[in-house]
């Protein structure tokens, strides 16, 4: 099946392809100005491509039939994550991780009520004004959010100044961002910046991210040298990486 669409010099070609018993529908976008190949698993059953303009089609497959080890371990961990109940909603009685935990949502609804979110042992409790089951969904997500952000910011700046102390490293800022491909980053300037939802993992995984992001303003690679000083501080961090790696998933499914 073949479906040609210009849009702003981007050429889109759709077809199927058969890797190890999965049925993959993937869409190859030829961007005037892209310079390399990027794959993205949508779904368990659909794949992205971006790639140049004149990258031959026949170059594509070869590439998804090399890479098929990786394309059925994304596919895995797509399927793990659509029947894992936990991070699935925002709604009361659902489950969402808080330091690696699971909690359930609790929605107390009461006349003249602020908005407001606290933790009560395996609790998450939304303090809501009456409302419409549509404004519910909309108020109950930005405050969990808001929630989820300010806890963020004081847990990674309590632990960023733990462990800068202890590195002996001195970042010059802190920023708690949203985003869906990372957990954090080391500028040059010595600026570090966490993805607000590391703030589900556990507290181990935690350390092992700030850990992370301030050897790199030792060490601003990853060669061997990097992750064997990060090593000296968290023993454990191939675990914790592979707890993201497992996890990241679920972490990133949600708000």
């Amino acid at each position: 099946m073949q479906d040609f669409t210009w849009q702003c010099l981007i050429l889109i070609y759709m077809n199927t392809i058969t890797i190890d018993h999965h049925q993959i529908t993937y869409t190859i976008v030829y961007h005037k100005g892209r310079k390399s190949i990027q794959l993205k698993l949508n779904s368990p059953n659909h794949l992205t491509i971006t790639a140049p303009t004149k990258f031959p089609r026949e170059g594509i497959e070869k590439i998804l039939l090399d890479k098929s080890k990786w394309i059925v371990k994304q596919i895995r961990k797509l399927t793990t994550v659509a029947t894992n109940p936990i991070n699935k909603s925002i709604s009361h009685g659902a489950v969402i991780l808080y330091l690696g935990l699971p909690h359930t949502l609790i929605f107390i609804t009461k006349s003249n009520s602020k908005p407001a979110v606290h933790l009560e042992e395996n609790q998450i409790i939304l303090n809501l004004p009456p409302l419409t089951a549509k404004d519910t969904e909309t108020v109950s997500q930005l405050l969990l959010k808001q929630w989820y952000l300010d806890c963020a910011m004081k847990t990674l700046s309590t632990k960023t100044a733990f462990w800068a102390s202890t590195i002996e490293v001195n970042p010059k800022r802190i920023t708690i961002k949203d985003q869906k491909t990372r957990w954090g980053s080391c500028s040059s300037r010595g600026n570090i910046n966490y993805n607000w939802r590391i703030i589900m993992a556990p507290p181990e995984v935690i350390d092992y991210l700030v850990v992370h992001e301030l050897c790199h303003l030792r060490i601003p690679n990853h060669s061997e040298t990097f992750w064997q000083e990060v090593g000296k501080f968290s023993p454990l961090f191939k675990q914790h990486r592979t707890w993201l790696r497992t996890n990241g998933m679920m972490l990133m499914s949600i708000l």
